[in-house]
């Protein structure tokens, strides 16, 4: 077969007539569908004998042949490069672009462009010798083939980023729109992989639906042939990433999303399960998919062992549970079994989504009462409480344990559980949000007094004073109403100052925030019902923010203010502290105050 082909090789270069070239062509076509001879065909000098049959033969079939043969020998990696080095590029190009060429031969050479296209090294040369206008030329023809065959070079050309603006500015999104919506299975497929080429950019996604591509791909999902069927989800998926797209898919492909979750293919239904979760940020998409039935088989797929299907149903049930309106729905098809099994998986977006879907269930107390009873406590306190999990996954985590926290009910369980020590592991975390719903947490839970002695008891004072000094506002209110929670007993007056509490609480009675200087006042004025507290509040420094914020509008602030001073000047020496700061004609002032719980102290 090697003296065979190199004979015809030979030949090649010097056959005159139209049948012998024809003859010369075939035969060469015909060796190059044995792949072990397509890198010796390009060795012997193959190309250029092909190349000599392509443009200067008049025989129609001997161009179709040699177009064929360098397409075939094209299909190999280790050629691309070399073919390209032949000088193939500008005569297959023109060929392409030429309208009175024979069509088949313009197709089979778009196929050996395609090919090499796929080589990203050849796309800079190709573009310069005007290969995406000449595709474009054969793709605009009425001729299915010659479409397809179009379709897929553009569709290795669209993968590189430089030069999609071009196909698009062509009119290329209109024609492989149109070329999807033919009959052939495979020309929809390759202009299919040409879109999702060019949707890679997302400023092009609005752009192919407003030219109608949900049509074809409704039509294409009712395919058997799954490799149709991926494409399509996958295509859908990308789509619905545009906020513009959502209503609109969802209009025309929402029940077609939902048969591909029911495909059986793990690769359909992950992608499926992604477009419904993107369609689920629009909150006012959430009820179509109830109408369409869709929970049911999402809520299926979230126990599915494929990792990233499960990853994004959760994501999808997490942005309905964020729905109050729905979360009771949620629950009675069954979602906390699978988010439970979620936060246990080693899976990023398995933990995070199923923490995120149970916080925002957690909104609510009558959905607190079943994620209590799902035994999802435990997973998120483990979750959270690991340090080598992901930041995001805790947080929600944490977040999940705060939204459940603010019902006193469900605290017995959570310390039982082990809460504390996995909000304590999180109150250093560089990320203000864990801190802040870390403070959320620990304030709801000094709510009652029956948990102060465990908080403390297992070194809850060091974590929110830690609290305290973080640069952000709203965790210092949450991290000063952890302390006036826990000031209210009175075993624990003492040891809050001597833990070192005063220093940050009288940092933030600078703070203008109402909503913290209501805690902070209130949290010192619990202290300084300690006799022992008493010296020590006065000569750190609170006293003249104290005098100030007496005389506040803020009944609150100005009365728990007063309270604080008046139980100071309990002791002899903390009177002349306050006088000498200039205490006492505010207080006489106060005493005109139109607040009377003000006048009172």
């Amino acid at each position: 077969m090697a003296k065979v082909l190199e004979a015809l090789i030979a030949k090649g270069r010097r056959v005159r007539r139209p049948r012998e070239q024809k003859e010369v062509a075939f035969g060469i076509a015909d060796l190059s569908t044995h792949q072990e001879l397509h890198e010796r065909i390009v060795k012997k000098g193959g190309i250029k004998s092909l190349l000599r049959l392509l443009t200067s033969s008049q025989d129609a079939e001997a161009q179709r042949f040699s177009a064929l043969a360098m397409a075939n020998c094209a299909s190999a990696v280790f050629n691309r490069i070399p073919i390209v080095a032949e000088g193939t590029l500008e005569p297959l190009i023109s060929y392409v672009k030429d309208e009175d060429s024979d069509l088949i031969g313009r197709q089979y050479c778009a196929m050996c462009l395609g090919n090499l296209a796929a080589e990203p090294e050849n796309h800079e040369e190709m573009v310069k010798l005007e290969c995406i206008d000449a595709l474009m030329t054969l793709l605009k023809t009425e001729d299915v083939e010659s479409g397809r065959y179009a379709a897929f070079a553009l569709s290795n050309l669209a993968a590189n980023a430089n030069h999609r603006q071009q196909i698009v500015d062509d009119g290329g999104p209109e024609a492989l729109v149109a070329l999807a919506c033919c009959e052939d299975l495979n020309a929809q497929r390759q202009a299919l992989a040409a879109l999702r080429g060019l949707c890679i950019s997302p400023q092009y996604r609005t752009l192919v639906v407003r030219q109608g591509i949900l049509d074809p791909l409704v039509l294409m999902a009712r395919t058997e042939e799954i490799e149709v069927l991926r494409e399509v989800a996958a295509a859908i998926n990308c789509l619905t990433s545009m906020e513009e797209n959502k209503m609109e898919i969802c209009d025309r492909s929402i029940s077609t999303i939902i048969a591909m979750l029911l495909s059986g293919d793990t690769e359909v239904e992950r992608h499926s399960c992604c477009a419904i979760a993107n369609l689920m940020e629009n909150v006012d998409l959430h009820v179509r998919l109830l109408e369409e039935r869709g929970l049911a088989p999402l809520v299926a797929l979230a126990l599915s062992e494929d990792l990233n299907t499960k990853g994004e149903s959760s994501r999808a049930i997490a942005n309905l549970a964020a729905n109050v309106d729905v979360q009771q729905t949620l629950i009675k098809e069954g979602v906390l079994a699978p988010m439970v099994d979620s936060l246990q998986r080693n899976d990023v977006n398995c933990q995070r989504f199923s923490a995120l879907c149970i916080a925002n269930l957690a909104t609510t107390v009558a959905s607190q009462v079943k994620v209590v009873q799902s035994g999802a406590i435990k997973p998120l306190i483990t979750l959270a409480q690991n340090a080598s999990n992901q930041l995001e996954a805790r947080r929600y985590a944490v977040l999940a344990i705060a939204n459940l926290s603010a019902t006193i009910a469900n605290h017995s369980v959570m310390l039982e559980d082990g809460v504390l020590q996995s909000l304590f592991s999180l109150s250093t975390s560089p990320d203000a949000m864990s801190q802040y719903y870390v403070g959320c947490a620990l304030a709801n839970l000094s709510c009652a007094m029956a948990n102060h002695p465990l908080m403390v008891e297992e070194g809850g004072l060091q974590p929110i004073i830690t609290l305290a000094y973080s640069p952000d506002p709203d965790v210092h209110q949450q991290a000063a109403a952890a302390l006036r929670g826990l000031s209210v007993t009175k075993e624990n007056k003492m040891k809050i100052v001597q833990e070192g509490a005063l220093e940050p609480l009288v940092r933030l009675l600078a703070s203008e925030d109402i909503e913290i200087l209501r805690e902070v006042c209130a949290a010192l004025n619990n202290l300084s019902l300690g006799d022992e507290n008493k010296y020590e509040i006065a000569k750190c420094g609170a006293t003249p923010p104290l005098i100030t914020h007496m005389q506040s509008e803020d009944m609150q602030i100005a009365s728990q203010s007063a309270a604080c001073l008046a139980n100071l000047c309990e002791m002899t020496d903390n009177q002349n502290i306050v006088a000498q700061e200039g205490g006492v004609r505010p207080c006489i002032a106060v005493m005109r105050s139109r607040f009377v719980e003000v006048q009172r102290e």
